[in-house]
């Protein structure tokens, strides 16, 4: 990181949903790449869809069921996921159940930062999964963005439950740290473009976490001042404005959440010295300072912040450009697990793609087989590239502006 600020914040960058700021598409290699083979066949399955602990479920379970299960959290979403037995699988999941695992997912009794009802019910819907359909003879778990956190808080809190984990573009840091990077670049975007977006103590319940129209006025005010725009994007490291505009719209809407969820302003930038822009002095002077609640600091501290203690294996796959959730959020987690002796079970792994959890279903199969190997053959993934994936493109570096001179 270039800077004390990118190097304080690096692995406390917020992340919540699978939903939000899918920047910039695939990567533009994949055109070039050969066309992948066709796709087999989906394998038919049972569906059960029911309510437990107030929150829909769905169990699928495939007729090639080789009696494992497949324990999913989805990511950050507005509203409780509902789910209707007229829809198939998703071509994610789809790939799981073609390999012969069953799959259990809550649709979690409230929406938002629903940590503590998700994991809580999700452990209930594996409970009932055990009780109608047996014992599994081994059962992983799986997450993506919020859903990769609440995969780190399975292991970490149950691992005789699981034999391992595998989390796409996940939170894998503490809650109350990596809001602080959200709150931070919203309020440093608020320093230059007063009025763009709500007041964050006075964000209406209105408000919504993707909608066009307000994502289209902050886009439009960012175009009109490029050089404001491109020193709150560089500290946030957005490569373009439409993508900043996507995660400013998504976290305003996370920071309200937070704020009704916990009681009170979980987020504190009193002690922050922003630097890394081509104007910290200006930012700094402008920018300003909010205290946190003790009690809703507290909240978001306690869901959830990972303690390393992994006594399960666990892969992590991310894009290597992610505007939402960065991939150097993972890196805190990995040297936590240093730390205490755990580093062996957890690896992380890259695919060349651009945009948050923008990993295709493909992908996710030869994710999920690495997983699977490493737990049944001990054969540890190789940390890098998602091995099948297209590698990266060779670019030409641009030529110097000064021939022979430093940049």
């Amino acid at each position: 990181m270039r800077a004390p600020i990118r190097r304080l914040l690096a692995c406390l960058v917020f992340v919540v949903a699978a939903t939000a700021a899918n920047a910039q598409g695939a990567s533009a290699e994949a055109s070039a790449a050969p066309a992948p083979a066709a796709a087999p066949a989906a394998v038919s399955v049972q569906t059960e869809i029911g309510t437990l602990d107030h929150a829909s479920y769905r169990i699928d379970i495939p007729h090639n069921w080789n009696h494992s299960l497949v324990v999913y959290f989805h990511g950050y979403m507005a509203h409780p996921q509902i789910f209707d037995p007229k829809y198939p699988p998703s071509r994610v999941l789809q790939e799981i159940l073609n390999r012969g695992y069953a799959v259990a997912r809550s649709g979690y009794s409230v929406g938002g930062w629903a940590i503590p009802q998700a994991f809580a019910e999700t452990d209930a819907l594996r409970r009932h999964f055990r009780r109608k359909y047996g014992s599994p003879h081994e059962s992983f778990v799986m997450g993506h963005s919020m859903g990769g956190l609440l995969t780190v808080m399975a292991l970490e809190t149950a691992p005789k439950a699981y034999a391992g984990g595998l989390a796409f573009c996940g939170v894998l840091s503490p809650a109350d740290l990596v809001m602080q990077r959200a709150f931070a670049d919203r309020v440093a975007f608020d320093a230059f473009f007063p009025g763009v977006l709500p007041d964050v103590e006075h964000i209406p319940t209105t408000f919504r976490m993707n909608d066009i129209p307000t994502i289209t006025k902050v886009q439009k005010a960012l175009d009109a001042n490029p050089q404001s725009a491109s020193l709150v994007r560089e500290l946030a490291n957005i490569h373009t404005n439409r993508g900043f505009a996507d995660v400013l719209v998504f976290n305003t809407f996370v920071i309200e959440d937070l704020r009704i969820k916990s009681g009170g302003n979980p987020f504190d930038n009193r002690n922050l010295i922003y630097t890394g822009t081509a104007n910290d002095p200006l930012l700094n002077q402008r920018v300003h300072r909010y205290a946190a609640d003790p009690d809703a600091y507290r909240f978001l501290a306690n869901w959830y912040s990972p303690n390393g203690y992994l006594r399960r294996k666990l892969l992590e796959v991310h894009t290597i450009y992610d505007p939402l959730v960065p991939a150097f959020t993972t890196a805190w987690y990995d040297e936590l697990t240093r730390r205490l002796g755990n580093g062996s079970e957890f690896v992380e792994q890259y695919v060349d793609r651009d945009g948050h959890c923008n990993i295709t279903a493909a992908q996710t199969g030869q994710a999920f087989d690495e997983l699977v190997n490493w737990v049944h053959e001990n054969r540890r993934p190789t940390p890098g590239l998602l091995p099948g994936s297209p590698p990266a493109s060779v670019k030409t570096p641009p030529r110097p502006k000064n021939t022979g001179r430093p940049e």
